[in-house]
Formats: structure tokens, sequence, C-alpha cells
């Protein structure tokens, strides 16, 4: 079942190639809870690894009890017990690891994986059962998908973009699992960030860098902030109101404590062809002061994931295929 929704501001963006949708949606798991400068608590290990793919890309569970990660080029979908243990393949699909999203209850996971036909390349979009492995398309193969498609925060519709469009489909399964009062979805087309109503569908432009891509969008725990990155100028943290921007430097992939006042973010470096360092920073979103959590370790740390508790963070490093871990106090 896919509803349509279609507004003046989005039809204008869309007319620029540079269209890239990101609605990320992170589930709340401790209310008003107030955090420390976070540091490192000791030496990160490998926490799941394998002789036969590399693995990147982890995502902790809303519960914190299972991680899901990718594999080379994002083909893929694999799942793992918080401790690395019970590793098991959710899906092979090709591509799906890029973008994937978990479902608020923690059910089902999210995907946009890539078929080909033809030679020509396609999307679908589909939801996945992490405890049978069933899956359900629900959008079939289209190349109008513009950017990642997402949950809603209650967890009862996916949100695209496709055809000038937003579109919230959703399926009798979901229906079954909503979690949560409707909310507001953040949004990024073509250099401009928009905050939707997911009940009136009005939209409200909070923020826009004209000619650059926003991506990487993260949304605090308490919905009440979002981080974001803008081509070619960095990373950004803006009150979901649309007040507040500030310039936090050039750190990638933030990842939000419970407390929605620091993110964990990776601050790489390349020699133009390969990434040569990735070090993790915990940057306070208020004052922009960071601390540097992994000068301790020669690992090259790329795409953070903080565990819903804050205790933990997990990362890839691209040297050995392994996904890390490490705690945090």
């Amino acid at each position: 079942m896919i509803t349509l929704y279609k507004s003046k501001k989005l039809r204008k963006a869309m007319l620029s190639p540079a269209r890239v949708l990101f609605l990320p949606v992170l589930f709340l798991m401790m209310q008003s809870a107030l955090f420390a400068q976070p540091k490192a608590a000791g030496e990160p290990f490998a926490l799941i690894s394998s002789p036969s793919h590399n693995f990147m890309n982890a995502m902790w569970s809303p519960d914190g009890q299972t991680i899901a990660f990718s594999s080379d080029n994002f083909n893929g979908i694999w799942l793992a017990d918080a401790n690395g243990h019970n590793l098991r393949q959710l899906t092979d699909d090709g591509a799906v690891g890029f973008g994937f999203s978990w479902s608020p209850d923690g059910k089902f996971i999210l995907g946009r994986p890539a078929v080909y036909e033809n030679r020509r390349r396609f999307h679908k979009v589909k939801i996945y059962d992490v405890n049978t492995k069933q899956e359900e398309v629900l959008l079939e193969n289209t190349r109008d998908l513009y950017g990642l498609p997402a949950w809603t925060p209650d967890g009862f519709q996916v949100a695209m973009v496709r055809n000038g469009n937003i579109e919230f489909s959703s399926s009798e399964r979901l229906q079954k699992n909503r979690s949560e009062k409707p909310d507001n979805v953040v949004y990024a087309i073509n250099g401009k960030l928009f905050n939707i109503n997911q009940v009136t569908r009005s939209d409200v432009e909070i923020t826009a860098f004209d000619g650059r891509v926003i991506f990487n969008v993260s949304i605090s725990p308490d919905r009440s902030k979002v981080a974001f990155q803008v081509q070619g100028k960095g990373l950004y943290v803006l009150n979901t109101d649309g007040s507040g921007l500030q310039h936090l430097g050039h750190g990638e992939h933030a990842s939000w404590l419970p407390g929605s006042d620091y993110i964990v973010v990776t601050m790489v470096e390349d020699d133009g062809h390969y990434i040569t360092g990735g070090e993790l920073y915990a940057i306070n979103v208020a004052t922009g002061q960071s601390h540097h959590l992994t000068g301790h370790t020669q690992l090259i740390a790329l795409k953070p994931a903080v565990s819903p508790c804050g205790k933990w963070v997990a990362f890839d490093n691209p040297n050995d295929g392994n996904i890390y871990k490490m705690e945090l106090r």
C-alpha cells in the first residue's frame, strides 16, 4: 500500500540531478539521560571476523542485543549477537548493505538492494524479517528511486522519494508491529533539509546548502537535533526546528550517544586513492569540543556505531575486514 505526497518545495528541489534522500531513524532508548564526555575505557578488539568476507557498516539493533553489518561492496546483510557469536546471514542481496536500517521495534531491516537486467541497474525496496528471514518487496524494480528509503518513527511505514513524490509505503506485516506514535520525518534532497509531519504531510525547509549534496543524516535519540554532512563543507548539527546551525569540522558518519549531547565520528585520511587513516572522536554538539577515542591504536576506524546504551562503539577496519568493538565510559 503506497500513498503519495508532493509539495511545491519538493517538486522544485527535484529539478536538480543531485538528488539524495536520507531518512535515518534512531530508536530512543534512554530518554533525558545525561552523559559525561565519552572516553575510551579499553582497547578495541575484533568482535566479528571471517576468512572469506570483509565485513563493514555495522549497526546495532534498537535493543542493543544484535549487530547487523554488510560485506564487500555492501553485498548482503549479516547478523551477530552483541558478543559476536551466532553469526548468520540474513540476505545475500547485492548492494543491500548500503544505507540499510533497523525498524524501531527491531523486528525488521529495511534495505535497497540493486538488481541488474540487460546490464541496466535497478533498485528494489524490501523489508527483511530478522527472525524468520522472510522478505517482502515494497517497491519492485525501479530506476526512479532517489536516495535511500527509511522508516517513519512509528515503524508503521517506509518513506521514499520517487518521481518527484514523497511516498509512504506499508504492509499488513508492518501494521501489526506499529511501535510508537507518528512523528516528523527529516529528509535531505538537493542541498536542502526538510521536516515533514507524518500525519498532516506538511513540510518545513529547515536549512539549505544550495548546490551541495547533504548526506549521512542522523537524527538524535530525542529527535531534537540532526547531524549531517555537506559535500565539500564538512559536518553540521542543527535543531530539527531549523535553529542552532553549527559547523563541527570534517567528521564523518555521526553516531549519537543516548543523551543526544554527543556524537562519535570518524576522521578519515587518504592519499587520493586509498584510505590511509581513520580515527574516532567524540564531539560535544553544543560546544564543538572533541575527544580522541582511538589515539592509542593503529587501527583504521571507519563508520562508528554507538550502542543504544552508550557503553560500546562498533566500527570496521578495512585493513583486515573485521568489525571491532570498544568500550566507552
